[in-house]
């Protein structure tokens, strides 16, 4: 796109105002949906793709997030949350779930499960 202005100043300013939205931290469009309803979505998407069987392990695995975290807006769903419900998992028995989470670290001798 080319813009043409009438001053050096004001292409100048133009350019600084251009370059300072960059830095700018980009806020997230307002969403109403729940994690349950964004899940559903996700995995009917996703389900196209997948085999049965995979696609009824996440249903199995996604249903344990869904009926703890489910109910909470995607705006409001907080890190501080998820950590809470992994930490559930894990006490729960789910260890195996809570393992497969990219970056969950957990000893092993918290768990029941010891495979």
């Amino acid at each position: 796109m080319t813009r043409t202005f009438g001053t050096l100043r004001e292409a100048k300013a133009e350019y600084a105002h251009i370059t300072h939205r960059r830095y700018e931290p980009a806020t997230a469009p307002f969403d109403v949906r729940t994690l349950d309803e964004r899940l559903v979505e996700w995995l009917a998407r996703k389900a196209e793709d997948l085999e049965e069987s995979t696609v009824y392990s996440y249903t199995m695995t996604l249903g344990r997030l869904r009926g703890m975290l489910g109910h909470i807006r995607l705006q409001d769903l907080a890190e501080d949350d998820v950590e809470a419900w992994m930490k559930w998992a894990l006490v729960r028995g789910g260890c195996e779930v809570a393992r497969r989470v990219r970056g969950w670290r957990w000893p092993r001798s918290r768990c029941r499960w010891r495979g």
